[in-house]
């Protein structure tokens, strides 16, 4: 019996979601029965299994995630160069 190789790189696909699981882009629950796209092993560096997003979620074209990132609160980060500045400042006593 031959063995063929395969050569091509797996693809990304539009699904209906069998059973619920939560967005890789957001966080966000996919329920059963919602569409989303399925990236199978190989198209998502470093994931050893399967995930699912919101219909153009990953590609940043989602409404739906879009929605759902801006309930989140503000992190409160600070801009790294006045970071930086007001490190530095300490450092030299000013």
């Amino acid at each position: 019996m031959r063995y063929r190789k395969r050569y091509s790189k797996p693809s990304v696909r539009t699904i209906v979601v069998k059973y619920a699981g939560k967005c890789t882009c957001c966080g966000a629950p996919i329920a059963a029965g919602e569409m989303a796209d399925y990236y199978p092993v190989g198209t998502i560096a470093g994931a050893s299994e399967g995930r699912i997003a919101h219909v153009g979620g990953l590609d940043g074209n989602s409404a739906r995630c879009t929605a759902e990132i801006r309930k989140r609160p503000d992190p409160g980060y600070v801009d790294i160069d006045r970071q930086y500045e007001d490190q530095c400042a300490d450092i030299c006593g000013r």
